[in-house]
C-alpha cells in the first residue's frame, strides 16, 4: 500500500491534468464513471518500466457517435438515450441558461395578447405556479415544468410592470396648439432643420385635456441661445406616432410609447425661449449633460467637417441624426449600420482599448505590477470607462443594453471568474429583461443576444477542439511569413466572426425589417479594421480632448471615416436586391429554438 505522501502526490498530479472544459466535453457514455476503484484494478497499479502505457484508440466525433446510436437503437432506446443526454444538460448546469429563454417567452406572451390583463391576473399565475413548483420539488420533470411555466408567469408579470410604470400618454389624433416645454434634447438633422425632445409643461388654444408628457418636434430655427434646460415656446402641428409602413413590419409607436414619446411634430414658426425660475435638480443634471454632448459633438463637426464630423460624432456621443441620408442606406445595404449604433462593438473596443493601455503602462513598473492585481485594476477603470461613454451617448436602449453585458463580464474579472462565458450572457440577458421587458420583442435585442449566444458557442466548440489537438511547438519563421501568417489569422477571425454572427441575425434582420444585406461579409471584412483603429483614435480623442490634445487624432479618424465611406458607398452600388418581403412567424420561432439548442447544449443533442 502506498503511503499518505504518495497519494498527495497522485492525487495532485489528477488535478492538475484535467482541465475544466472537460467537465464539459462530449462523453461517449452517458452513464456516470464509478467513483473510486479499488486498489488491484489494473488502472490503480504503476507502470513499470518494461510496460510502456496504451496508446488510447482516437474517439469518434459527436456526429458519428450520433449516427452509430441511431444506426442500433430502437424508437424507445432512442428515447432513453435523449432523456439520459437531457438528464445531463440539466446537471450540467444548462437549467439556468434557460431562465432568460422562458423569461422571454413570458414577455412574448403579454405582448401577443390582444387585451391588456389586469395585475391580479398574472400575480395570481406567479403565486399558483410558484406554490405547485414547491410542492412537486421531489418529482424532478414535473417541478422542471413548474419553473418553466412560472419564468414565463414572471416574464408575463414584468411585462406589465413595465407598461404600467412608462404610462405614456399617447396623442390620439392629429391637432395644433401653442405649447410650452423645457427641451431636453436637440438634435442637428441633415437636411438643416433642428429636432427638439420637448418635457410638456402647458398647451393653450386649444389647452389639451389629455397632453402628452414628451414630444419630438422639428424647426427650421432656434434661438442661437436655446440649449438643453432652456423653456421653448410655440405654436406647434402635433400628430399621433406613425406606426407600421405596412402590416406586420415595424412599429414605430410601439417604442415611442417606451421611450415615453407621446406625440410628434414641427414648430409652425421658429420656437421663443421663456425665462423659468424653477428648474428641478434632475432637469438641470440632465441639461448639464446634454449642454456638454452638444459642445463635445460642434467641436468633433468643426476639427473634422462634412459627413465624416457627424459620423465622429455618432460614434463618440452618439449623436447620429445629422448623418446624411444616403450614407445612412449605403450602410444598411452593405450590412454595416451596427458600426453607428452605439452598441456592443462600440463597449467593448472602448472597454479593451482601456484595459489594453492601462496593462502597457502598468507593465513599465514591474516591481508594482508584480505584487498588485494590475488586471483588476484596469477591468475597474474600463468599467468606469463605460460607465460614462453610456451617460455621455445618450443612455439609448442599446448602449444600455451592451454596458450592462460588459459590466456583467467586467465584473466577473474582478473576482477572478471567466469573463467570456455563457453563464455571464445569461446573467446579462436576465438584468435586460427585467430592466426593458419591452427591448425582448425588438430587433436590437434579438440580434445582439442572438450573435453574441453564437459567438461564444463557437468559441467554446473552438477551444474545446483545439484542446483536443497535439499540437507541435512552433517553428521558427522569418519576420515577413510572421506577419503574413497574423495577418491570414486577423482575416480569418474577422471572416468566421462575420459568418457566424450575421447566420445568427439574418432571420431576425428579415422578420423586422424584410430587407437582407447579400454582401455584407466582404463589407465588413473590409471596414472592421479600419472601425478598429478609428475607435481607438476615438478613444485616444477623448482623453485628451479635455488638455487640447485631440486634434491629431480627430484628424486620422476623418481619413478613416472617409475611407470607410467609400468601401461602403463601391460596395454599395453593386449589392443586389435586397428586399425579401414578409415571412412566417413559425419560421422566426423554429429557428430561434434551434440557436437555443445549438448555443446551449453540451451534448450531441445540440446536433
Amino acid at each position: 500500500m502506498a503511503g499518505p505522501g504518495r497519494d498527495v502526490d497522485e492525487s495532485e498530479g489528477a488535478i492538475t491534468s484535467v482541465s475544466e472544459r472537460s467537465l464539459f466535453a462530449d462523453v461517449p457514455h452517458a452513464e456516470p464513471l464509478p467513483a473510486l476503484l479499488p486498489a488491484s484494478h489494473p488502472a490503480t497499479q504503476p507502470l513499470s518500466p518494461e510496460r510502456s502505457a496504451p496508446i488510447p484508440a482516437p474517439q469518434p466525433g459527436p456526429v458519428i457517435r450520433f449516427r452509430r446510436q441511431l444506426s442500433h437503437l430502437s424508437p424507445s432506446g432512442i428515447r432513453n438515450s435523449v432523456a439520459s443526454a437531457a438528464g445531463l444538460e440539466l446537471d450540467r448546469g444548462v437549467a439556468f441558461l434557460l431562465v432568460p429563454v422562458f423569461l422571454a417567452c413570458g414577455v412574448i406572451v403579454y405582448f401577443s395578447l390582444t387585451v391588456e390583463p389586469d395585475f391580479p391576473q398574472p400575480i395570481a399565475v406567479v403565486v399558483l405556479t410558484a406554490l405547485c413548483a414547491a410542492v412537486t420539488r421531489s418529482w424532478r420533470k414535473t417541478h422542471l415544468c413548474f419553473m418553466a411555466a412560472l419564468l414565463c408567469a414572471l416574464g408575463v408579470l414584468a411585462a406589465k410592470v413595465e407598461t404600467w410604470r412608462a404610462g405614456t400618454r399617447m396623442l390620439g389624433s392629429e391637432i395644433q396648439t401653442q405649447l410650452t416645454g423645457r427641451v431636453v434634447r436637440l438634435d442637428q438633422m441633415a437636411n438643416g432643420r433642428i429636432r427638439l425632445t420637448i418635457d410638456v409643461m402647458s398647451t393653450a388654444r386649444p389647452t389639451l385635456r389629455y397632453a402628452p408628457g414628451r414630444v419630438r418636434v422639428s424647426a427650421r430655427k432656434i434661438p442661437a441661445e436655446m440649449t438643453a434646460g432652456s423653456v421653448a415656446t410655440g405654436y406647434v402641428r402635433l400628430l399621433p406616432p406613425t406606426g407600421p409602413v405596412r402590416p406586420d413590419s415595424y412599429d414605430f409607436s410601439f417604442d415611442s410609447y417606451f421611450a415615453g414619446i407621446g406625440a410628434s411634430g414641427f414648430f409652425l414658426g421658429d420656437p421663443k425661449i421663456v425665462v423659468s425660475e424653477d428648474v428641478p435638480f434632475a432637469a438641470r443634471l440632465s441639461s448639464w449633460i446634454e449642454k456638454a454632448r452638444e459642445n463635445i459633438a460642434d467641436h468633433i463637426r468643426d476639427s473634422i467637417g462634412g459627413a465624416e464630423g457627424e459620423i465622429a460624432a455618432a460614434l463618440i456621443i452618439g449623436v447620429r441624426a445629422g448623418i446624411p441620408e444616403e450614407i445612412n442606406e449605403s450602410m444598411r445595404r452593405t450590412g454595416i449600420y451596427h458600426i453607428i449604433s452605439i452598441s456592443g462593438l462600440h463597449m467593448a473596443l472602448v472597454a479593451g482599448t482601456i484595459m489594453g493601455l492601462l496593462r502597457g503602462a502598468f507593465a513599465l513598473f514591474p516591481d508594482f505590477s508584480s505584487r498588485r492585481p494590475v488586471k483588476k485594476y484596469a477591468a475597474a477603470a474600463a468599467l468606469l470607462s463605460i460607465a460614462a461613454y453610456l451617460i455621455f451617448s445618450g443612455i439609448v436602449v442599446a448602449a444600455e443594453r451592451s454596458f450592462i453585458m460588459l459590466a456583467v463580464m467586467l465584473v466577473a474579472v474582478l473576482f477572478d471568474r471567466a469573463a467570456l462565458t455563457m453563464r455571464n450572457l445569461t446573467i446579462s440577458a436576465i438584468a435586460v429583461i427585467v430592466v426593458s421587458p419591452h427591448e425582448v420583442v425588438g430587433p436590437s435585442f434579438q440580434m445582439s443576444f442572438a450573435a453574441t449566444a453564437a459567438l461564444v458557442g463557437a468559441y467554446a466548440g473552438w477551444s474545446d477542439y483545439r484542446a483536443d489537438r497535439a499540437t507541435a511547438p512552433p517553428q521558427r519563421r522569418s519576420p515577413v511569413a510572421f506577419v503574413t501568417r497574423k495577418l491570414a489569422a486577423g482575416t480569418g477571425t474577422i471572416a468566421m466572426t462575420s459568418i457566424i454572427a450575421g447566420s445568427a441575425t439574418a432571420l431576425f434582420a428579415i422578420w423586422h425589417f424584410q430587407r437582407v444585406s447579400p454582401l455584407s461579409l466582404f463589407a465588413n471584412l473590409a471596414v472592421m479594421p479600419i472601425v478598429t483603429v478609428v475607435m481607438f483614435l476615438a478613444v485616444l480623442s477623448a482623453l485628451a480632448m479635455p488638455f487640447g490634445f485631440d486634434g491629431p487624432f480627430l484628424y486620422m479618424m476623418g481619413k478613416g471615416l472617409t475611407a470607410m465611406i467609400a468601401i461602403s458607398g463601391w460596395i454599395s452600388e453593386r449589392s443586389p436586391v435586397d428586399a425579401v418581403g414578409l415571412i412566417s412567424l413559425q419560421s422566426v420561432l423554429l429557428v430561434t429554438v434551434a440557436l437555443v439548442i445549438a448555443t446551449m447544449a453540451t451534448t450531441w443533442l445540440r446536433l
